[in-house]
């Protein structure tokens, strides 16, 4: 079974280790080997993993909560005797090595809750001697009798499979005889076969004046060659003049469609070209309720220009535009409010990333290769409140999506994701709670150390640029802006490389994109790129 391909390696890999886990919390080999044969069927049914997912945390949540529904206890020792839950929390934190935080987070419990069971457990087995207890579990899991599981999973796997298509085919049957049954003699209610009978009038329907006006590939039209009112066999032409207003889909050349499909998932050509930046491109007219998870406004343009050396792009007469109709601009959140969301480019201007309208999860893509990468799953309502962002490492490679859950982190190259650990992520992006609290934008450095925002020095003061030392969590430089004077603010866009910030202007004569060195706050005007409100930098050419 092709689907099934590295499932067999898994189940051999990690068997030892959730046996030993399950003979700690049962007691009993035969009990332990049914557990983990529920953990594996439960995770070869989701098989393959998506790149986010992590097959062997699955099968150890899985086996938790298994136990927890049906705890077993087999044997004289201390820990069987122990209440399940109790005894569950202090063999996952002390033998699987969980912290109570995601133990807290895996059982729905307050983190204090389990600090406290793993005390109770403690103190009741070793008298507070956490590394004896430690020492214990191991050499009792180490004693754990594990046989192949990988054939028992698939037996498990196949007899589920073909359950499941038995039940299918009776359900298929049972429509089928209902269908036949309910249909009245002489009608058709195969879609297909009444389409095929009445293909050559619907075919010469659309010559006619009220729908020649809209081609098929018009943004109006769906496509097909029949038009919207020959999709009912039995349905008559409606005449020209009808006197009631119509439902039916397809537009005229004057009036627009107004419930508009979200866009197709974008694919990227493959091209030598990279991108210089990306600006808005045209949203229409917005949704009048914006909910929670709505896409208000999709559509960005990409910029492209001949690659030069080290990636970099000089603008020029040979620019191109690529249009991205599913990268999301607007998204709707709480009581009728809207976040902007802006894609990232990566420094070298190979790839970008967004939000996409047609999933509604975060992707990237590769414009030499024509690869696209999911960065993050659906977004839950839990992460539309807090505010989704992407990011991307200076050599490009690692994309980082802030979601309410944590950070998720996609090796583009690899398309392995992972939750960045404290040591693996920048300065800035451990700070990244402190500048939120203080700053309503700030962009990072590409070295992750900086952060630089626009603050106001004072209530109606001018807006001065913070360069922000993210280790150190303090601002140790002050910049002006470029110009200063009665209405011009100003936010930082982006980082032109280690030293230069681009801030953009908005407000009188001053308006548009300038670089700003970092340490000595000179300042000049980035001529050859647009003076738009949103804009999101690529490869620029630092002369």
């Amino acid at each position: 079974m092709r689907r099934y391909t590295g499932f067999r390696e898994f189940v051999q890999r990690d068997q030892r280790s959730l046996v030993g886990t399950a003979l700690l919390l049962t007691g009993s080999h035969d009990q332990a080997i049914r557990l983990v044969l529920k953990a594996f069927r439960t995770v070869g049914l989701a098989w393959p993993p998506t790149a986010w997912e992590n097959p062997t945390q699955h099968a150890f949540v899985t086996l938790y909560h298994a136990f927890l529904r049906r705890p077993t206890a087999a044997g004289p020792t201390a820990l069987v005797r122990l209440p399940a839950r109790r005894r569950l929390i202090v063999v996952a934190c002390l033998h699987n090595g969980r912290t109570p935080a995601e133990m807290a987070d895996i059982l729905d419990l307050p983190v204090e809750t389990v600090e406290a069971e793993v005390t109770e457990a403690l103190a009741t087995l070793t008298k507070g001697d956490r590394k004896r207890l430690a020492n214990r579990f191991a050499t009792q899991a180490g004693e754990a009798s594990v046989p192949d599981l990988s054939e028992r999973s698939f037996k498990a796997l196949r007899r589920r499979g073909r359950r499941r298509a038995l039940l299918t085919a009776l359900a298929v049957l049972v429509m089928a005889g209902l269908i036949v049954t309910l249909t009245p003699q002489g009608q058709s209610w195969t879609s297909a076969l009444a389409l095929g009978e009445k293909a050559p009038q619907s075919r010469a329907t659309t010559t006619s004046p009220a729908s020649a006006g809209t081609p098929a590939d018009s943004p109006g039209s769906t496509g097909a060659p029949e038009s919207a009112g020959s999709a009912n066999p039995s349905a008559s032409p409606a005449p020209s003049a009808s006197p009631e207003p119509s439902n039916s889909s397809t537009a005229s050349p004057e009036t627009p469609v107004s419930t508009k499909a979200s866009p197709a998932p974008w694919q990227a050509p493959r091209t030598s070209s990279v991108i210089r930046y990306a600006v808005p491109g045209e949203c229409g007219a917005r949704p009048e309720t914006p909910w929670a998870g709505k896409v208000l406004c999709a559509g960005w343009r990409l910029k492209l220009a001949p690659g030069g050396e080290r990636g970099q792009a000089s603008g020029g007469p040979r620019e191109t535009t690529l249009e991205v109709p599913d990268a999301v601009q607007s998204l709707g959140y709480g009581d009728g409010a809207h976040r902007t969301l802006s894609p990232v480019i990566s420094p070298d201007g190979h790839r970008v990333a967004y939000l996409s309208a047609a999933d509604l999860r975060y992707v990237a893509h590769d414009l030499p290769t024509g690869t696209r990468r999911y960065l993050s799953p659906a977004l839950t309502p839990a992460d539309v409140e807090r505010g989704p962002s992407v990011s991307v490492s200076g050599d490009g490679r690692r994309f980082t999506v802030d979601l309410a859950t944590g950070r998720l982190r996609t090796d583009f190259a690899t398309g392995s994701a992972s939750r960045p650990s404290p040591g693996d992520r920048t300065p800035a992006e451990q700070a990244a709670d402190w500048l939120r609290t203080r700053y309503p934008a700030w962009k990072d450095s590409p070295t992750g150390r900086y952060a630089a925002a626009v603050a106001q020095a004072d209530a109606g003061g001018e807006g001065i640029i913070h360069i922000v030392d993210a280790t150190a969590r303090r601002v140790f430089k002050r910049l002006p802006l470029p110009s200063s004077g009665s209405g011009v603010t100003g936010e930082v866009v982006g980082w032109l490389n280690a030293r230069e910030v681009v801030v953009a202007l908005t407000g009188g004569d001053a308006s548009g994109l300038y670089r700003v060195h970092a340490v000595s706050g000179q300042s000049r005007r980035l001529p050859d790129l647009p003076a738009a409100d949103r804009i999101a930098l690529g490869a620029l050419t630092a002369r």
